[in-house]
């Protein structure tokens, strides 16, 4: 299940760049992370898709669709493998 974010811009935040204003947001996490969401084309400013560099201006709605985190890792080994040959002394 992923995590939408909708904020709209408030005076405190005219001229701050998209990334920074999405980096402020706690589900969000970090700059990089910003920057990946709006690489890739899952946030968008007033509905137009925008880049990190973008400005941002007070009333302006921000939405952003974030990341699902990965799956964790099986506490079971994925390769199986078969017994060829056994006896007393070998495997």
């Amino acid at each position: 299940m992923s995590t939408e974010i909708d904020a709209v811009a408030g005076p405190e935040d005219a001229g701050a760049r998209l990334d920074v204003f999405l980096a402020s947001h706690p589900e969000v996490g970090s700059r990089s992370a910003a920057q990946r969401l709006i690489d890739a084309g899952r946030v968008t400013v007033d509905g137009l898709k925008r880049p990190k560099r973008h400005l941002v201006a007070p009333g302006e709605r921000v939405a952003a669709v974030l990341e699902e985190p990965p799956a964790a890792a099986p506490d079971e080994p994925v390769a199986h493998f078969g017994i060829a040959y056994e006896d007393e002394h070998l495997i």
